[in-house]
């Protein structure tokens, strides 16, 4: 694995950027591209920032991605993958925003402790206006787990930057599984708010007593 390149490092700062201002919970706040409730396609929001990702990198050749000491830290990138080779769902998103060729990007590994203080403080800054959750902060019932800590649910993210004609053109982020809504409605009718979404390549699922959405 290469280390990210420099303008591969500006392009997912500014997607990692956008998720971590727009994540939210259900019916309040999710992330762009992770509604669990949503056709599950980019908001606006992501289509711009692609655009002003384009300037950014327009004319800088990329033929083959490069180390580079000014990567994203931690993250890391495999080989170029075409279009063909990726799943279909993802193949259709990808070639809509005129790339024929990606790089999937992989996050920096951190502990439990770290995520877990990543994800209480982009909580307290984001969700602390919704019902039971401060409650829930002060009482220790927040519960906040990895996307991976729940499979059944199929949440989850993968990012990759784009190329189009061997130049970087992008990047863009989808879902990584599929998503089991009927699971997650039967969550969230028992009293439960449900809140998803991706920081820095970190995807997260964060749970909290919400009495409001009881129909149970």
């Amino acid at each position: 694995m290469a280390a990210i390149t420099s303008v591969s490092s500006t392009a997912m700062a500014v997607l990692s950027l956008i998720s971590a201002k727009q994540s939210h919970a259900t019916g309040a706040k999710t992330a762009p591209g992770l509604n669990p409730l949503s056709a599950r396609s980019m908001s606006p929001a992501v289509s711009d920032a692609i655009l002003r990702i384009q300037d950014l990198v327009k004319g800088q050749q990329a033929t083959k991605p490069q180390s580079s000491d000014g990567g994203m830290v931690g993250y890391s990138q495999g080989r170029i993958t075409k279009i063909s080779d990726l799943p279909a769902a993802h193949a259709e998103k990808v070639k809509a925003l005129g790339a024929d060729a990606v790089v999937q990007m992989k996050a920096p590994q951190i502990s439990d402790e770290a995520f877990q203080a990543m994800m209480l403080e982009h909580s307290k800054a984001n969700f602390a206006d919704l019902p039971g959750f401060n409650e829930a902060a002060a009482n220790g019932t927040l519960k906040i787990q990895r996307a991976s800590d729940v499979p059944e649910l199929g949440l989850g993210s993968v990012q990759y930057t784009l190329y189009k004609d061997g130049q970087m053109i992008g990047g863009a982020g989808f879902s990584a599984g599929t998503f089991n809504k009927s699971l997650y409605l039967d969550i969230q009718s028992q009293g439960v708010r449900q809140a998803t979404g991706s920081i820095n390549g970190q995807d997260y699922y964060v749970t909290w007593a919400d009495p409001t959405l009881a129909t149970a």
